[in-house]
């Protein structure tokens, strides 16, 4: 598993953190967290409150890289 190109800055995978799973840097929040509960209805602002530690740059720049993916398997353009 690797953390997707972009996104190093972000993201990270360390095998002493939460077994290796995807967090965001500086936490052991794995990213699954943040798009499960945004998934089930929860806001950006709300996620932001409830998990501090996350900044909103760390949570758009995951939202933009996600929006992205899925563009590029529909074969949609990709937005900047």
């Amino acid at each position: 598993m690797t953390v997707p190109k972009g996104l190093e800055t972000f993201l990270k995978i360390d095998p002493d953190i939460m077994h290796g799973t995807v967090c965001f840097v500086g936490t052991r929040i794995p990213v699954t967290v943040f798009l499960d509960n945004l998934a089930e209805g929860m806001g950006m602002d709300e996620f932001l409150t409830e998990y501090p530690t996350i900044s909103k740059e760390q949570a758009e720049a995951v939202l933009r890289w996600e929006n992205n993916a899925l563009r590029q398997a529909a074969g949609l353009q990709l937005v900047g």
